[in-house]
């Protein structure tokens, strides 16, 4: 049977982007990377917010963005036109209730066609309560919009939604954002795309959700607590393993056959040792002060036959830690490279955190915005994404010099190869691209 192989985004086009530009984005195999390069006020950033907004549902994006036409293409032969309703257009039904665009998916030329209008966001109060109610820092200012008493920034509902998601009921969202139908649901549900912007620093604390300081608490901070949870889950997995195989352990030592010859168990023990003291190495296990088993010349049958099961079992239930050993392991690699001559320090209590030369510890919100933006990257890329995701990247230049920009695209390279995901960037940088010209979109006339 032919593996079935995941939903990806392949094409990308826009027809009179702000009545001017179109621009045909094609993506790259090659890495499964795509840079976009072309001069300001083009619309790079603009094509990575289209794109991401159809996966996470933002409709009044389309609605907001001067275009003719946007165009997805994917690797099963489906398409997603989404364009602009008329109101005097006589096939569009509910026009004043609608958010003036709409989508028409097909699979293949001769399967028809699915059209879907979203609607608008006019209402939206949920029974007696009102998104206030959740969103106590921020105040009505009319039906569509709000301003945060603090900030004072004028927010839609798709902001609101978009940026205090994890703050409102999900039975309030579900009534609040219109979902999509049929195919283009289970488009919009098949890729996980993420946008990272190019103000990715900073998260704002519970206490400033309130409007009660004006404090911030670093993004990076907030890495650290979530690898800390990471690695006790992963150590939460190899604990329900390890007990169920030692609960059969006495069975399957009397069920022992053939004994393993003596060189052949004491290869396959050091192999053992080599794996666990790899996870040391990477803070997943705690170190041990002497090795597991003493060296033997000699063995008889009896010890063999316990310790051949001793072996199968340490391989399974270390195996459990393989997937996250060999991201930290990674992620080390690609900080320590950039963090010369301090290191990252990966352990069960902090998550990470960042020494000098072994001995003391750096404050994470001493590191250079630099520094703090490869970090927060690399850690996303690592650690926080589904396989098969999308990446939309705007300016991962920013802050790094130029010896950082070199290397960003092999290093993205290494990601990859563990997580497979696909990866559009938009970019200003020559340096970033360098030697990489076959994955390069140009928007526009480049000099």
């Amino acid at each position: 049977m032919a593996e079935h192989k995941p939903l990806r985004l392949t094409r990308f086009v826009v027809r009179k982007l702000f009545d001017e530009f179109d621009h045909d984005i094609t993506f790259s195999d090659e890495g499964h990377v795509t840079a976009l390069i072309g001069p300001n006020g083009i619309g790079k950033t603009v094509c990575l917010k289209l794109i991401n907004s159809l996966f996470s549902n933002n409709w009044s994006f389309f609605h907001a963005t001067t275009f003719l036409d946007v165009k997805f293409y994917f690797n099963d032969g489906s398409v997603v036109v989404v364009d602009k309703l008329i109101n005097s257009d006589s096939d569009a039904t509910d026009v004043s209730d609608a958010l003036g665009i709409r989508f028409i998916t097909s699979f293949k030329k001769d399967d028809g066609e699915e059209i879907w209008t979203p609607r608008s966001y006019d209402n939206v109060s949920v029974g007696s309560r009102s998104i206030e109610n959740f969103l106590p820092f921020l105040t009505r200012m009319s039906p569509k919009t709000w301003i945060h008493d603090r900030s004072r920034e004028v927010l839609t509902l798709q902001d609101i939604l978009e940026n205090y998601s994890d703050r409102i009921p999900e039975s309030v969202k579900r009534s609040l954002v219109d979902r999509p139908t049929g195919r283009l649901l289970k488009i919009c549900e098949s890729i996980d795309c993420h946008l990272i912007e190019t103000q990715r620093l900073l998260v704002l604390s519970e206490d400033d959700y309130r409007g009660l300081y004006a404090g911030s608490t670093l993004t990076i901070s907030k890495k650290a607590v979530i690898l800390k949870n990471i690695i006790a889950r992963e150590l939460a997995s190899y604990a329900s393993i390890s007990q169920s195989l030692d609960r059969s352990f006495p069975k399957r030592v009397l069920e022992q056959g053939d004994i393993t010859p003596s060189q052949e168990l004491t290869d396959n023990l050091a192999k053992l040792d080599a794996l666990r003291k790899e996870l040391m190495d990477v803070g997943i296990l705690d170190p041990e002060s002497d090795d597991a088993l003493p060296r033997f010349d000699k063995i008889n049958e009896s010890i063999a036959a316990v310790l051949n099961v001793y072996v199968r079992d340490t391989r399974d239930k270390l195996n459990v830690l393989d997937k996250i050993k060999n991201r930290i392991k990674l992620f080390k690699e690609l900080m320590d490279n950039r963090l010369n001559p301090k290191c990252i320090v990966v352990d069960k209590k902090n998550g990470f955190v960042v020494s000098r030369s072994g001995t003391s510890d750096i404050p994470l919100e001493k590191l250079s915005s630099g520094e703090q933006h490869q970090l927060v990257m690399f850690f996303e890329l690592l650690f926080e994404l589904k396989k098969n995701a999308l990446i939309l990247i705007d300016e991962p230049e920013l802050s790094l010099h130029v010896a950082w920009q070199k290397k960003f695209i092999p290093d993205l390279c290494k990601i990859i190869e563990l997580n497979q995901f696909d990866v559009l960037l938009a970019t200003h940088s020559p340096q970033l691209i360098g030697e990489w010209e076959d994955v390069v979109v140009e928007l526009g006339d480049v000099d």
